[in-house]
Order: structure tokens, then sequence, then C-alpha cells
């Protein structure tokens, strides 16, 4: 009975982590960014496996580059790199649009900046 219940207690603590690291899953991919202000492109994503890469629409882009990403089981919390430094995007949100699509929402600390679908 001891045995059963101690792998029970082993079984339970290991869950969480279990499903952390599932976390984040459903923003990785490639994204078709559009600036909110106008609605014109503004670049594509990609978020895979802890990393990013950005590349904007505008040549010359201070925000086109690599970084990190803590990912969440909502979105993703970008730790560095050109999307921090040079356009002060500093966490991502996964919505659904009104037909139930997905929709990756990208956030400065003041506001919301770009909205990016899933490219197939």
């Amino acid at each position: 009975m001891r045995h059963a219940l101690a792998a029970l207690l082993l079984l339970a603590l290991a869950s969480p982590a279990s499903a952390q690291s599932m976390s984040g899953v459903g923003v990785e991919g490639n994204w078709g960014c559009r600036a909110n202000i106008d609605g014109k492109r503004a670049g594509l994503l990609t978020i895979y496996a802890g990393a990013y890469s950005y590349a904007s629409a505008n040549f010359g882009s201070a925000a086109s580059g690599t970084g990190t990403v803590e990912m969440a089981s909502n979105g993703v919390t970008f730790l560095d790199g050109n999307l921090v430094a040079g356009a002060g995007i500093t966490t991502a949100i996964l919505d659904f649009d009104e037909s139930g699509r997905d929709v990756l929402q990208l956030y400065t600390p003041e506001k919301n900046v770009l909205t990016c679908r899933p490219r197939n």
C-alpha cells in the first residue's frame, strides 16, 4: 500500500511538468502578420522550440531578426532579440477570430500592434 501511495504521489508531481512541456505548441509555426494601425502586411514570424525569427515587410526594419521566447499555454513572451529591442514587442497571445480561426496578437507594453495568422 505504501508503494502504491508513493507511486501515485510521484505521478501527481510529474503531471504538471508534462503539461507544462506541452505549453505553447499552438503558437509554434509560421505566421503572416499585419499591422493593426493600417492593416498592411507587416512581416513573417516563425516560432519554434523556444526561438523566433521575424522578417519585416519593411526594408531595413530594426524588428527583423531572431531571438528567444518563453512558451506559455496561451502564447509566448519574447525574451530578447530584434522584436523586443527594435519594436518593443514583449508578448504574443493566441486567440480566435470571429470565424474561430487562430490569430496571434503581438503586444508592446502599451498596446496590441500586430495580428498574425497561420501560414500553411
